[in-house]
């Protein structure tokens, strides 16, 4: 990882202040010290604060672009002045791909949509200026370029450096393409060739923000540099080798709160530190509610546990003040962060399971790939150590004891050989549906790039949209014994090699006139001849099969019988697990090391009943119960010493029964323990 202050700075607050002009009293109660001193007291140690906005109005004392009309003083420099008094790092906020005032005032710099529409908002917040116009020669740069001489910031934020939907049809983005690929673009070429329309778009980004970032490190080299996203799941490259940090907006506004904790075990393991960036409202961008300090206390461990930087997003009341209300929520947030955040600045993962998915959402609110969610649903709800990697860019999993590849997952050949060597090595490999499934083409036979590991060969598709798994005792512990639905499409395969341990069985019929049951979903019918779960020994390790899509329907159905036999089949093939708990599905663990030691992270989650889900994101936590007893067992015989902090409390050690590893138990857990082994 990069050696900057950015990663040992992990109470941050960003401050929207996107800001209209037409409020009677904007700004006018703006004062620096004051205003700071709300960071001060709530702990906060890096702050991103505004030079321009969504509006198109600055916030400094500017010779370039529209300086917003209620604003007398110099905000964003009083703010910074102000801040580093107090050892507070700022980074300069700025609105790249959204200008009111820009567009307003410049109708041809307008994105242009495939209808031939101007894309904008109709004078609110979203009015959209092309990067390819000469919006960037005649405001971006000249301002960037007068702000970044202007201050000495410690870093920036670029916000929305790409065109909406990767698309733009203004006459300046055709004149570059037809420049460039001696073609027309037209709103038919995107439609015939998606990927080369959109990969323009992505270039033009990319060049834009190569622009900004050669700008800034001309005039500030040691000013961090970031566009919002970058280093998310699926970035292009080029726009991550943009950024000198990450950023992953992250508000659990899609429903779910394992939201931080899958993203912090992707960005984990990138070069660069990367925010994870929740908000203190409880639905959406600037509604001005604000949550509980439960609540951001859970996620605030979520993140800092699992290796992200946390980074809350706050909204400046029009009149230039910030909510005291808020600072003291955050506030007991972030003293709980300073209690445990030595315990996990600087800290790596250990090495256990590698889930290589597809999950390429782009913004907060959006779900993404269900099969990666909720293969790492279920491994997040079965306790187990894992980190997550896209498709083909993994590392060497010689570090690594088992694999799991959800059915989404896009490998290439390459790739395919790299896990096959990993399980004839010893490892342990999972897969699902139709992951490494090569799907032909030009009449070539459809099968499995890893079907020799897999020890199974692709057949057919299945008219059925859904179909049981036939009992396995010691799969179905914990669930009941009769044939366990998936609400999915199974893959029929032929075993070449492996064992069969479940089989397909077909429902009765599909519904149809004629052909209808109490419940869409017929009973189970006809036992098939083709394997729903396999095992296969290859080279010195075991691949195991699941012919359905079972991790998507987990995380669209949530049937937790899913989780229990996926869950049952690692207990019994992954036989170096680091750890064991016993505790409910809820409480969250995660195990790092620092400077030789090694800390198990305990989280614990709790919120309340659902009400309607017409308007509200998620259900917010008011208050977490707390866990009792929790035993940990660690598959460690040489551990002499475990405290739990940040108590600092001595646990009683005693050896597990078969005497390769010691046994603890934690009296209470409430929110985020950690517990540090000592040898």
């Amino acid at each position: 990882m990069k050696d900057n202050w950015f990663s040992s700075h992990i109470r941050q607050v960003h401050v929207d202040f996107h800001t209209p002009e037409f409020p009677y009293d904007a700004i006018k109660d703006f004062n620096a010290e004051t205003f700071v001193a709300e960071f001060v007291r709530a702990k906060v140690n890096v702050i991103g604060i505004f030079t321009k906005c969504h509006f198109g109005n600055a916030f400094y004392d500017n010779q370039v672009g529209h300086k917003h009309s209620g604003l007398a003083q110099d905000f964003f420099g009083e703010v910074l002045e102000e801040a580093h008094k107090h050892n507070i790092k700022v980074i300069a906020y700025y609105s790249l791909g959204t200008d009111a005032y820009a567009v307003e005032h410049n109708p041809d710099w307008y994105q242009i949509d495939k209808d031939g529409n101007k894309r904008g908002g109709k004078g609110t917040v979203w009015e959209l200026p092309c990067i390819n116009s000469p919006y960037r020669e005649e405001l971006v740069i000249p301002q960037l370029k007068e702000i970044t001489e202007k201050y000495p910031m410690d870093g920036y934020l670029i916000d929305i450096p790409y065109l909406w939907d990767h698309h733009c049809f203004c006459r300046y983005c055709q004149k570059k393409f037809s420049e460039e690929y001696s073609m027309e673009l037209t709103p038919e070429l995107l439609t015939s060739n998606p990927k080369l329309v959109n990969g323009f778009a992505k270039q033009s980004a990319a060049r834009c923000m190569q622009e900004i970032y050669d700008v800034v490190k001309a005039i500030r080299p040691e000013v961090l540099v970031n566009c919002n996203g970058a280093w998310k799941m699926g970035e292009p490259a080029e726009i991550n080798a943009t950024s000198d940090y990450g950023l992953w907006e992250s508000q659990p506004a899609s429903g779910t709160f394992l939201c931080h904790s899958i993203r912090a075990r992707f960005v984990r393991s990138l070069p660069v530190p990367v925010q994870i960036m929740t908000v203190r409202f409880t639905e959406g961008w600037g509604l001005m509610s604000c949550k509980t300090a439960e609540q951001l206390k859970y996620e605030f461990a979520t993140i800092m546990a699992n290796g992200g930087v946390i980074n809350i997003g706050d909204q400046v009341l029009p009149s230039g003040k910030l909510q005291s209300g808020v600072y003291d929520i955050i506030g007991d947030a972030f003293s709980f962060v300073e209690e445990r955040e030595q315990l996990c600045i600087g800290s790596t993962a250990t090495k256990h399971i590698a889930l290589i998915g597809s999950y390429t959402e782009n913004w907060y609110f959006e779900q993404g790939d269900s099969a990666t969610l909720g293969a790492a649903k279920m491994l997040i709800e079965g306790h187990h150590q894992f980190d997550i990697f896209f498709n083909d860019d993994f590392p060497d999993l010689s570090a690594y004891k088992v694999v799991v590849l959800p059915e989404t997952v896009r490998l290439n050949q390459q790739s395919a050989e790299r896990i096959a060597e990993f399980v004839r090595r010893g490892g342990l490999l999972l897969a699902a549906g139709e992951a490494s499934l090569n799907q032909g083409g030009g009449g070539g036979r459809t099968n499995f790039l890893l079907a020799e590991v897999l020890g199974v060969d692709y057949l057919d598709r299945t008219p059925y949209p859904f179909a049981y798994m036939t009992e396995n005792t010691e799969l179905w512990e914990g669930t009941a014994a009769i044939p366990q639905l998936v609400e999915g499409p199974f893959l029929k395969v032929k075993a070449s090699a492996s064992e069969a341990l479940s089989y397909i069985q077909w429902p009765l019929t599909v519904p149809a006139p004629q052909r209808a049951f109490r419940h869409p979903i017929p009973p189970a019918g006809r036992i098939s001849d083709f394997p729903a779960i396999t095992a296969n020994r290859f080279g010195l390790g075991d691949a195991l099969y699941i012919s359905g899509p079972i991790f998507s329907i987990y995380w669209d159905n949530n049937h937790f019988w899913l989780r229990r036999i996926v869950n049952n089949l690692l207990n019994k093939y992954d036989r170096d697990r680091p750890f064991t708990v016993e505790v409910p599905p809820t409480v969250e663990v995660n195990l790092m090391e620092k400077d030789g030691a090694r800390y198990l992270h305990l989280i614990n989650f709790h919120n309340g009943h659902s009400g309607s889900r017409k308007q509200s994101f998620y259900d917010p936590i008011e208050s977490i119960t707390p866990v009792h007893d929790v035993k940990v067992m660690f598959h460690d015989a040489a551990i002499r010493e475990v405290i739990q902090w940040p108590e600092g409390t001595v646990l009683d050690l005693s050896l597990d029964s078969k005497g390769n590893g010691i046994q603890i138990i934690v009296p209470k857990l409430h929110i985020h323990s950690v517990l540090e082994m000592r040898y």
